[in-house]
C-alpha cells in the first residue's frame, strides 16, 4: 500500500503531438475531469502533471479527446492526438450570420457560461521581449474570484497572489543614458487594462459596437463546431487606422463561443514623448494586438474559461534606434471551484503592474505551465 501511494505521488512529464504532422500541440488542456484540476502544454507540447488516482483527459480544439487511465501502472510519456475529420454542412454555411451568432451569445450569456461565484486557480504569465530578447518573465499562481463570469459595472473581482514559480527582470537597454527609465521594471501592462478582455461578455460587447464593415466565411469545421473567420475594412479614428482579423469557433449544439481569436493591426498608432533629463524624443508605436480566449464545458453543461492570451507588438524608438517590442500576458486556469466568499488576504492591486505585487523570492508550486527552452535559458542565465 505504501509503495502504491508513493508511485502516485509524483509529477509526470507528457509530450503531446499531432499524429498527422508530428508537430507539438501548444495549450492542450491536460486535466482530471472528476477533480477539475490540471495544466497545459507549452509551445513545445510539453507539460508536467501531478499524478493522481483518477482518469486524465487531454483536449485541444480540432482534435479528438484522449483519456488516460492513470490507475494503470504504465502510461506513455508521448501522446499523439488525432485531428478531427472535417465535415462541412452546406446548409449551415449558407445560413450562418456572424453578427446574429454573436448577439445570441450575449443574449443567452448566463445560460451558456458559468454564472455562479467561482474561484479559479490560475497560472499568470508575463513576458517582455525587446530586440528579440527576453527581458522579463513572470510565472505565478493567481487565485481569481468573482460572483459570476460576467463583467458588470460593480463587479467584485479579486485576485490573490499564490506561489511564484519564476520572476526575473533585466534592463531593457533602451534609455541607457537615463537610468530612471531604463531600470529593470520599466515597461509593463496594468492588470486593470486586461480585465475587460478576460470577460467574454465585455469583449463581445466592445467587438460588436466598434467593429464595422465585417465580412466572414465558414471554414472547414468539425461536425460539432462552426468555425467562422472574419476580417474588417480599415477604419480611421484620431489619425490612427486599424482593422481586425480573426477566427471564432462556436459549439454547434449550444451555439456558445468556445474559442475567440482577434488580431488588430494598426497604422500610425504612435505615442510621442520627450525625456525631461535630456530633451530627447521617445516614440512608442503599437503595430498589432492579439487576444484569444478558449473555453471548456463543465459537468453541468455550461462553458467556463480555460485560457486567455494577450500580446502587443510594436516598437520603441529612442536616440536614433528602433527597438522591436512584444509585451505578453496569459492566464491558464488550472483548477476551478464554486466558492461563494473569499477573504482579502494577499489581494493584488489591479491598478499596479503585477511585478510590484511579487515577493523577491520564488515559491514553486505544483501543476505549473512549463517553460520552453528559450525561457529556461533566460531564467538560468546570469
Amino acid at each position: 500500500m505504501l509503495v502504491f501511494q508513493i508511485g502516485l505521488s509524483q509529477d509526470k512529464v507528457l509530450f503531446v503531438f499531432d499524429q498527422t504532422t508530428n508537430l507539438p500541440i501548444e495549450n492542450a488542456n491536460i486535466f482530471y475531469p472528476d477533480l477539475n484540476d490540471g495544466t497545459f502544454t507549452n509551445s513545445e507540447g510539453k507539460a508536467s502533471i501531478y499524478i493522481k488516482n483518477s482518469d486524465l483527459k487531454i483536449t485541444s480544439l480540432g482534435y479528438a479527446d484522449v483519456v488516460l487511465e492513470m490507475k494503470k501502472n504504465k502510461i506513455s510519456d508521448t501522446i499523439f492526438m488525432i485531428p478531427i475529420i472535417v465535415q462541412l454542412d452546406e446548409i449551415v454555411i449558407k445560413s450562418f450570420n456572424l453578427n446574429k451568432a454573436l448577439r445570441y451569445v450575449l443574449d443567452k450569456y448566463e445560460d451558456l457560461y458559468v454564472s455562479i461565484p467561482f474561484e479559479k486557480e490560475c497560472n499568470f504569465k508575463e513576458t517582455v521581449i525587446i530586440d528579440n530578447q527576453l527581458k522579463r518573465l513572470i510565472l505565478a499562481k493567481v487565485n481569481w474570484w468573482d460572483k459570476t463570469y460576467q463583467l458588470q459595472k460593480k463587479s467584485d473581482i479579486k485576485l490573490r497572489l499564490g506561489a511564484i514559480d519564476y520572476n526575473k527582470n533585466v534592463s531593457l537597454n533602451i534609455y541607457v543614458d537615463v537610468p530612471r527609465i531604463n531600470e529593470n521594471n520599466s515597461g509593463y501592462v496594468v492588470p486593470n487594462s486586461l480585465v475587460s478582455t478576460i470577460y467574454l461578455n465585455s469583449l463581445l460587447s466592445n467587438f460588436i459596437n466598434f467593429t464595422k464593415n465585417i465580412t466572414s466565411k465558414i471554414e472547414e469545421s468539425p461536425s460539432n463546431q462552426i468555425i467562422a473567420s472574419f476580417e474588417t475594412d480599415w477604419s480611421t479614428a484620431n489619425n490612427v487606422s486599424s482593422r481586425s482579423i480573426g477566427k471564432i469557433t462556436f459549439d454547434k449544439q449550444s451555439s456558445a463561443i468556445v474559442d475567440f481569436i482577434n488580431s488588430v493591426e494598426y497604422k500610425n498608432n504612435l505615442v510621442k514623448g520627450i525625456v525631461k533629463e535630456n530633451k530627447k524624443e521617445s516614440v512608442i508605436e503599437t503595430k498589432k494586438s492579439y487576444t484569444r480566449l478558449t473555453f471548456y464545458k463543465t459537468f453541468n453543461e455550461k462553458w467556463t474559461l480555460k485560457s486567455f492570451e494577450s500580446n502587443i507588438e510594436g516598437s520603441i524608438s529612442y536616440d536614433n534606434k528602433i527597438h522591436p517590442s512584444v509585451f505578453g500576458n496569459s492566464i491558464y486556469v488550472l483548477k476551478e471551484t464554486a466558492v461563494s466568499k473569499v477573504n482579502n488576504d494577499g489581494l493584488i492591486d489591479l491598478s499596479k503592474p503585477i511585478y510590484q505585487s511579487l515577493p523577491g523570492t520564488t515559491i514553486t508550486g505544483t501543476n505549473s505551465i512549463l517553460l520552453n527552452k528559450d525561457e529556461s535559458d533566460f531564467i538560468e542565465s546570469k
